[in-house]
């Protein structure tokens, strides 16, 4: 007969309770529907006497796939113990627990959510010993719709009969299944008191999950207050957000905080689930859409720096290494071998930054007389758009412009020219598009990318492109003002207002407030571009030497 398995806090275990657990493991129990009910008698006797819950995984052909030693949790570790893998949960699958003494039956917390992802047709549970007039309780169990109660029971009463129980066909599949064939992923966050402010940085998000290829189903929210700092969210919290996960079929969950080593292992303990925060989210998209070679070398130098502090070893990788002449004593930890290659690797890639950086110095320096001037502004406000009408360029020559967050992250240098009224040569300068700014930028890459923004820092002005019809724009524009202040810009600002054939008559007398030179224009439908290049030969017959 096939081995089962007997997994769980099985190391305390006395060598007869190992037996006669892979004796009740063994047992067949009938094909399709119902459990052996002597089974389930000798398997409440063993959990009376260990004190602990004892669970079966019971499959199609009535073999037990597994017996769990303890409380249900962690459901990835159990699931990866299934004989079969991941691929047995679900279809055939039937769960039983003999829960001790529980008051109520019905699953709680961990064991809900553990229940979830093991996604059985039916859950048997009952307690370890009949009450005194003989009957034995029972209830069975299948997930249920209400986000707020996983599982509903839909039979109650003694263990014997409920042996026998078929469970009702459902007409719900269970958890949402998707098939865009994209990452499924639950967003977790704190919102600020203000409601509208907290809607703009929900959508914020949504649209960075949009752009790292996954696609947001969900969201959990909880009022932003000084509360734990271990997890930030509540533990209540967070066991809704495990129970949503699992209704809509998330795979992934993203916070809109940055979380530190520790507070990230607390909610992946609780989630069940792999967690990423924003900057994590932030790092990958640039990864994605590095496709330069001084691109690739400034976004895996921003990585590495975000992953070292946050590297955990798993699984065999952490047993010590070295034996023989030379390596006695307690060796060294895999984890340990990783932090000094990535340190190595750091070190290595910053050297080849700062040689970009030079070189990038060099060229700046070989302009040194012409006016330079910089596209800079929060993501997707429209920076690239406005140089290609600017340029006119198209075709090959344009500049990469999406309707996404970070679509180009390589600075691009053109040249821009128009008659001089005064005769002689044309009137050039030269105009520079950098990668966007957005909020709470991870330093890591910051520091990385320094010396791709130090192409926006030496201009002679930097124009501060907005999104009019962002509702946003405002504090996007502070969010700039921000960065710049902290990098150290000095360079004078002129605010250019985009997107005004898509905005609000309010948001451009907002803007005129802001700064009566605001300059408007649509870089998609041409309006405002002659002026915005008057007043650019403006600056730079300023700038020019008399």
């Amino acid at each position: 007969m096939k081995q089962s398995a007997l997994l769980g806090r099985t190391s305390g275990l006395r060598p007869a309770q190992t037996r006669r657990l892979e004796r009740i493991s063994h047992r067949r129990h009938p094909e399709g529907d119902g459990f052996d009910e002597l089974s389930l008698e000798r398997l409440a006797a063993e959990s009376a006497e260990l004190a602990l819950p004892l669970s079966l995984v019971v499959d199609g052909r009535g073999l037990c796939r597994l017996l769990w030693v303890g409380p249900l949790e962690q459901s990835g570790h159990l699931l990866n113990r299934l004989p079969g893998g991941p691929r047995r949960q679900g279809s055939d699958l039937r769960l039983v627990t003999c829960a001790g003494k529980p008051k109520h039956l019905a699953p709680q917390a961990s064991e809900a959510v553990v229940g979830l992802d093991l996604q059985p047709k039916l859950w048997l549970r009952y307690v370890n010993g009949p009450e005194p007039g003989g009957r034995w309780p029972a209830a069975a169990f299948m997930p249920s719709r209400d986000p707020s109660q996983p599982w509903e029971c839909f039979e109650e009463g003694d263990l014997a009969d409920l042996c026998e129980l078929v469970p009702p066909e459902r007409s719900d599949p269970g958890p949402t299944q998707r098939r865009s064939g994209k990452e499924q992923v639950l967003l977790l966050v704190l919102s600020p008191a203000d409601a509208e402010a907290a809607r703009r940085e929900v959508a914020e998000l949504e649209g960075l999950v949009r752009s790292a290829g996954a696609e947001p189903i969900g969201l959990v929210a909880q009022r932003q207050s000084h509360g734990a700092a271990a997890s930030l969210w509540g533990e209540g919290k967070l066991r809704e957000a495990a129970l949503e996960a699992r209704r809509l079929g998330a795979s992934l969950v993203v916070t809109d905080r940055e979380l530190t080593p520790a507070q990230a292992r607390n909610l992946e303990r609780v989630l069940d689930l792999p967690v990423s925060d924003r900057s994590e989210l932030i790092l990958d998209i640039f990864a994605q859409r590095a496709n330069s070679g001084a691109g690739r070398l400034q976004v895996e130098l921003a990585q590495l720096r975000y992953r070292l502090p946050r590297l955990v070893g798993r699984g065999l990788s952490l047993s010590r290494q070295g034996g023989g002449i030379g390596t006695r004593g307690p060796g060294e930890t895999q984890l340990e071998k990783d932090r000094r290659a990535i340190a190595r690797r750091i070190d290595k890639l910053q050297r080849d930054v700062q040689k970009l950086r030079e070189h990038r110095a060099r060229i700046r320096s070989n302009r040194h007389g012409q006016c330079r001037l910089a596209l800079v502004g929060y993501t997707n406000a429209g920076k690239s758009s406005l140089l290609n009408a600017l340029s006119r360029a198209q075709g090959s020559e344009a500049v990469l412009a999406e309707n996404k967050l970070f679509a180009t992250l390589d600075p691009t240098t053109r040249r821009i020219s128009q008659a001089n009224p005064a005769g002689g040569p044309p009137q050039t300068l030269l105009l520079t598009d950098t990668v966007g700014f957005i909020r709470d930028l991870p330093p890591p890459l910051v520091e990385a990318f320094r010396s791709t923004l130090e192409e926006a820092l030496d201009a002679d002005e930097l124009l501060l492109v907005v999104d009019l019809s962002d509702p946003g724009w405002a504090e996007q524009l502070q969010t700039v003002h921000r960065i710049l202040d902290d990098l150290g810009s000095e360079a004078p600002r002129q605010l250019i207002a985009n997107q005004i054939d898509r905005c609000p008559a309010t948001a451009l007398e907002q803007a005129r407030q802001l700064s009566p030179e605001v300059v408007f224009v649509s870089a998609t439908s041409g309006l405002g571009l002659e002026r915005l290049k008057q007043v650019l030969f403006d600056t730079e017959s300023r700038q020019s030497p008399a």
